[in-house]
């Protein structure tokens, strides 16, 4: 076949190209290194986010995400890792049912309830991220802890929802609770009071944040051991037409410390108001921008130590209320005025904690059965009250006010009842005890509080006291407190025994039988000797009633029987003097 002239340079130029085409092709295969891929086609496609690996857990420690999930992880020893978000307590599927579920149930209040965690011993609460854990109704705690032990709270921010209308719940409300730690959590108003303490024992704050509170942040009843370390208080206290109360309110406390804490921007009455508290320390606190509408600080009882603290306080501002007795002192002791606060320098400072508790006191089982006990302290005492024990006092001052668990603690054996102004010793329920001093011009048990009995029983039986003085401390006042106050008991003896004012009646005594009262002084008291109702069986012999305020040495018998050096005493009001009878009087009121 005959090709055209016209055709045949098309085909030449035709194979030129596929010949190329092809060669540039194999130089392509023999380029790519033996043993490999030619690379992927590239997708256009957004590539998806590597999944976030969630933080490891502590060991056994269980994560929750929702209320209903960290309302059923709470129980003994258990660590719970509380997931970022926020917990709003009233979401939880039984919230309102008041019957105790495991370890919680719900406490009714106005417009809501409170969580209550019970009676629960290891818990552990860790935030992991931004974890918030929030009440609703405006007058529910937070969280409320009751008769817990080794609690610890980390990395939490607590507080009530933001609605309109001021809360009257607090934040976090702690009761009888042991080693409870809260760390680096933030309590924030609208809630009342950020803490609540009472009668709880070692509960310490670190690193935390204390704001926005309406009336104030720690209120402390009966604590011991409770401490503020590295925190912050500010801004609490309402607005700028009105204010909190105190910052730190604390009432029979022991061992109340604040230390190197930021102060400020709180509106109150007070910074610190201390009552009837033992060992209580300002240390290294840092107070500015405040607005303090009556004084720094209120001291009922014994003062506070501070130390190593800076003031910056408005010109019409003071640090003691007018007419005030009570001053804080410094490290060594000495009386801090004024002029002492504005002028002391800031330092870091360190606090080792409260000192160590005394031992216990020594038991001596006795081969007739029962024990006996040597005591030289007021701790040492109350830790011998006991059945079936005898108790010797070492000679000196034993004042009730002093115990280490004063208005709080207590045993099978012996509580502290609340009067006005403090606490009674009351010994409940014991039977055969006898406390023995070293005389009564040797051996002294004082109450100081003027509205307390200075020993109560109640329920006892086959009780001796002897060679001792009760009375209540020299101290302005006048006192409504009795000094021996016995209800229900059986059998008891007081010889040789000192009884004496402020307090109202020496020995008031109501629904008791077979009391001996032998070689016992009764003096100074502010009402009568003695005032009996409804006992049998009373005796008194050798004793003495005199220098009662304004010539009341009385006896009253209310109903039942008593003789005086073996003469029956008619019912009504009988007049001694010294070991004498005087016989019926009308009384003097």
């Amino acid at each position: 076949m005959r090709i055209g002239k016209r055709l045949l340079p098309l085909l030449l130029l035709l194979v030129l190209l596929l010949t190329a085409c092809g060669a540039g092709e194999q130089a392509a295969v023999e380029s790519t290194p033996e043993g490999t891929e030619e690379p992927a086609p590239q997708s256009t496609e957004t590539p998806e986010a590597p999944e976030e690996t969630p933080e490891e857990l502590p060991e056994g420690a269980v994560a929750v995400s929702t209320v209903d999930e960290l309302l059923s992880a709470i129980a003994p020893n258990t660590t719970i890792v509380l997931r970022a978000g926020d917990y709003d307590l009233s979401t939880a599927a039984d919230y309102g049912q008041e019957e105790l579920r495991g370890y919680y149930s719900w406490l009714l209040v106005p417009g809501g309830c409170t969580l209550c965690i019970r009676n629960v011993d290891g818990l552990q609460l860790l935030g992991q991220g931004e974890v918030s854990i929030l009440a609703r109704p405006r007058y529910a705690e937070v969280l409320s802890f009751t008769g817990c032990a080794d609690l610890r709270l980390e990395g939490l921010t607590l507080g009530h929802t933001q609605e309109p209308g001021a809360c009257a719940g607090g934040v976090l409300n702690c009761g009888a609770c042991e080693n409870v730690n809260v760390e680096n959590c933030h309590l924030y108003g609208c809630g009342s009071v950020g803490l609540t303490s009472s009668d709880c024992r070692s509960l310490i704050l670190q690193g935390c944040r204390i704001d926005g509170c309406s009336s104030g942040a720690v209120l402390a009843y009966g604590s011991r051991d409770l401490r503020l370390v590295d925190c912050q208080l500010c801004d609490n206290g309402q607005g700028a037409e009105s204010s909190g109360y105190e910052l730190i309110a604390a009432d029979r406390c022991r061992d109340l410390a604040l230390v190197n804490c930021e102060i400020s921007g709180n509106r109150v009455q007070r910074i610190l108001r201390s009552s009837w508290c033992e060992r209580t320390s300002l240390l290294g606190c840092k107070l500015e921008g405040n607005r303090i509408l009556d004084a720094v600080f209120q001291f009922q009882g014994k003062s506070a130590v501070v130390d190593r603290c800076s003031f910056t306080l408005r010109s019409q501002e003071r640090y003691y209320p007018a007419g005030s007795s009570a001053f804080a002192r410094n490290a060594e002791g000495e009386e801090l005025i004024s002029f002492d606060l504005d002028h002391m320098e800031w330092g870091e400072a360190e606090y080792a904690g409260p000192p160590a508790e005394d031992a216990r006191p020594q038991r001596t089982e006795l081969p007739e059965g029962g024990s006996e006990v040597h005591a030289a302290t007021v701790d040492e005492l109350l830790a011998a009250i006991a059945p079936d024990t005898t108790i010797y006092l070492e000679p000196g001052t034993y004042t009730l006010s002093e115990a280490a668990d004063y208005g709080s603690g207590g045993s099978d054996w012996y509580t502290w009842e609340e009067d006005f102004d403090g606490y009674s010793l009351t010994i409940q329920q014991v039977e055969n005890l006898c406390i023995v001093g070293a005389g009564k011009d040797d051996t002294l048990l004082l109450a100081e509080p003027r509205y307390a009995s200075v020993l109560r029983f109640r329920e006892c039986e086959g009780i001796v006291l002897s060679g001792f003085t009760a009375g209540h401390s020299e101290a302005p006042g006048y006192c409504t407190g009795n000094v021996l106050d016995l209800d229900t008991c059986t059998t008891v003896t007081v010889e040789d025994c000192g009884l004496f004012g402020c307090g109202v009646i020496g020995v008031y005594a109501v629904n008791c039988m077979d009391l001996h009262l032998r070689e016992t002084e009764i003096y100074e008291c502010s009402f009568a000797g003695a005032d009996l109702s409804t006992c049998v069986d009373v005796y008194f012999e050798g004793c003495s009633i005199h220098d009662c305020d304004e010539g009341r040495n009385y006896i009253f018998l209310r109903g039942g029987d008593c003789s005086w050096d073996g003469e029956p005493l008619r019912v009504g009001c009988t007049l001694f003097e010294g070991g004498s009878c005087l016989g019926p009087v009308e009384p003097v009121w």
